[in-house]
């Protein structure tokens, strides 16, 4: 059987992956949604295998609630130009306009030495809000390895916007604040680098907006959309649903593998018990704080591949917003700016665009996918990507911590788009 969109058998295959990634112990259990909407009529296919809580048997489920980490992000970035379309700023505004302690002439950057004795330069360029929305900005994290160890200047001053951070009981305000004392790790604009960006960008929605930024990502994207299980922690009506999260066995916490070499089968062990998003949080992370479902999070991706117009008719964005947003805003693509492969995943032909990663060159990238792909991943290896040309989006959510482990997302781009007609 076969629609006029999808080659249902083909798909098949999509199952068989899912499948067998819990049946060689390699996940507890993984959620797939794949979407594609064409001229009025739309094919759906979804698929859980496996189980949410290994420990005490619990199915993995469409409704399942899993951790998102980095998939925050397009939602922040979404909240960023909704305001944009306000005319609340220009992508081109020194951020310093609405955080003082971002003042270009206060801000240094790491040119040599090492952690503790970093060898500094003033900065000559002031961070933009085109900056944090490509990952351009200098900012790093405080489990990302660089050059001269800012990561551990970050670690020793508690710069830290989430509970796998572990962050202080400040508020978001005091924490980029205290981010801002840092040495960036290049000059803005210069290169790419993977950071706390993201969350100083939920700090500008709040200046901007006059709201919290939990408050106008909860009013303005997740309420509209009928996002109903994504929020910043899971109430206890819905804990019985909450995944578990695991780490691969065979790793370190952060030990990130970075050769391009992915595990055969890394094993897991349950990372923690998942109380620290029982309650609300000190700081909500812009950068990795919320929590969703494949059916949510596909609401989400809705709005792009539908120019702006989420599938209950709520319209989010412009047209030309979602045009811009899917564009590369970097002078080339991640491997030139920064490194070939980063988190294991190759980067050539990869270039960032609003919020996303756009496939600039699939030649280069190697892989079965459109020019202008949007994409993006989070740590415990969940992914998702909007195929703008085909009119196709992809959820894909399991929890395993870190996402270099497997090449899921690789082999699920494949599967999905060697199915569609």
């Amino acid at each position: 059987q076969t629609s006029h969109l999808m080659d249902t058998q083909r798909l098949e295959r999509v199952r068989q992956y899912v499948d067998e990634q819990v049946s060689k112990g390699r996940v507890a259990g993984m959620s797939t949604r794949v979407v594609r909407k064409h001229n009025g009529s739309e094919h759906v296919f979804a698929h859980c295998a496996g189980l949410r809580n290994k420990e005490e048997n619990l199915p993995m489920t469409h409704d399942t609630i899993c951790r998102i980490y980095s998939m925050t992000k397009p939602i922040t970035s979404a909240a960023i130009m909704m305001l944009y379309e306000e005319a609340k700023f220009h992508l081109d505004d020194p951020i310093s306009k609405f955080i003082p302690s971002f003042d270009v002439s206060k801000m240094k950057v790491a040119v040599g030495g090492e952690f503790p004795n970093i060898q500094l330069e003033p900065c000559r360029k002031a961070i933009t809000f085109r900056h944090l929305l490509t990952h351009s900005s200098g900012l790093t994290y405080n489990f990302l390895p660089d050059k001269y160890g800012v990561f551990k200047a970050y670690q020793a001053n508690h710069v830290a916007f989430t509970s796998l951070e572990g962050a202080d009981n400040i508020t978001l305000e005091e924490m980029c604040d205290r981010l801002a004392t840092m040495p960036l790790v290049y000059e803005p604009g210069t290169s790419w680098g993977y950071g706390n960006s993201t969350d100083v960008l939920g700090r500008l929605v709040e200046v901007l907006s006059g709201m919290t930024y939990q408050d106008f990502v909860r009013e303005r994207i997740l309420k509209p959309l009928g996002m109903v299980d994504t929020d910043f922690f899971v109430p206890e009506d819905k804990r019985s649903r909450f995944a578990a999260c695991y780490k691969a066995a065979t790793l370190e916490k952060f030990e990130l593998h970075t050769k391009g070499q992915w595990a055969d089968n890394a094993g897991f062990v349950r990372m923690g018990d998942g109380s620290e998003y029982f309650t609300e949080p000190h700081i909500h992370a812009g950068g990795g704080g919320l929590v969703s479902t494949t059916d949510d999070y596909g609401r989400f991706c809705s709005v792009f591949i539908n120019d702006g117009v989420a599938w209950n008719g709520v319209r989010l964005l412009s047209r030309m917003t979602v045009d811009m947003m899917n564009e590369n805003h970097l002078p080339g693509d991640i491997a030139t700016l920064f490194q070939p492969v980063f988190l294991n995943s190759p980067m050539t032909g990869l270039g960032f665009g609003l919020g996303f990663a756009i496939a600039e060159d699939p030649k280069k990238l190697g892989i079965l996918c459109n020019k202008g792909e949007m994409s993006w991943g989070g740590m415990a290896s969940t992914a998702f990507w909007i195929d703008r040309v085909d009119k196709v989006f992809v959820v894909l959510l399991t929890q395993l911590v870190p996402s270099s482990t497997y090449n899921f997302r690789r082999d699920l781009r494949v599967l999905v788009n060697q199915a569609l007609l």
